[in-house]
């Protein structure tokens, strides 16, 4: 995929960030340097992917639904920016199939929000299988990312001043821990609880939603994944 114009869009919204939002980021250094990686952040605003896009070190790909590949017009610039169309109602297979080559052939790093929608109280949903089939298949690291603050920013004009105090943090990446290829649909599910639960571990409280309860969540489906030295800068 040519993402022909992620680069000046990413530029000019990093700008527009500096001058009219209060955005700050906290574990950059958590994000692996190189390599296939799975970036899971919970889902506030429109302007979710290019915020969270704007805090990582290489281009990622997406995907968004695909009502705004209608066009041929919003198509051409969609696929540009680096993303692929995906039906919310669920069972896309065709979508998950494209963000699995993007992941152990191309080597990409995927923007997924698992709650497949954005949420309209601010809290966390329920999140949705396809990243932990995914994270399964591919063996691939998964970065949480914890959003707070972007709900003022619907409009996706608002790329143009986007006046917002906006939080991002990044935690620890993981990896799955079965990585035999063996999908099922209990180990899906249990992963995918483990996801939210990373990402509710970093959202205040009021905004954990359907996981403001799992605090003695036992992590049985999942594994801390441990940077080299050399990819962390310190050997």
């Amino acid at each position: 995929m040519v993402q022909w114009l992620f680069p000046p869009c990413n530029f000019g919204f990093k700008l527009t960030l500096k001058w009219f939002a209060d955005f700050a980021i906290e574990g950059q250094e958590n994000i692996p340097p190189s390599g296939p990686l799975l970036v899971a952040s919970n889902h506030l605003s429109n302007l979710d992917p290019a915020i969270v896009a704007a805090a990582l070190p290489r281009p990622p790909v997406f995907l968004a639904k695909k009502e705004l590949f209608k066009y041929s017009l919003g198509a051409f610039l969609m696929r540009g920016y680096g993303a692929h169309p995906v039906d919310r109602r669920g069972g896309d297979v065709a979508a998950l199939n494209w963000i699995t080559h993007q992941l152990s052939v191309e080597n990409r790093m995927a923007i997924v929000f698992p709650e497949g929608t954005r949420s309209k109280t601010g809290g966390l949903l329920r999140g949705q299988p396809g990243i932990a089939l995914i994270a399964i298949s591919t063996g691939v690291p998964v970065v949480p990312v914890a959003l707070t603050g972007s709900e003022p920013l619907q409009n996706t004009l608002k790329v143009l001043k986007p006046t917002a105090t906006i939080r991002l943090k990044v935690g620890k990446p993981f990896v799955a821990r079965n990585t035999s290829g063996k999908l099922s649909r209990k180990s899906a599910s249990a992963l995918m609880t483990e996801i939210m639960y990373r990402i509710a571990q970093m959202l205040p409280e009021s905004k954990r939603g359907e996981y403001a309860d799992l605090s003695d969540l036992e992590m049985t489906e999942s594994v801390d994944f441990t940077m080299s030295p050399t990819a962390t800068g310190s050997g």
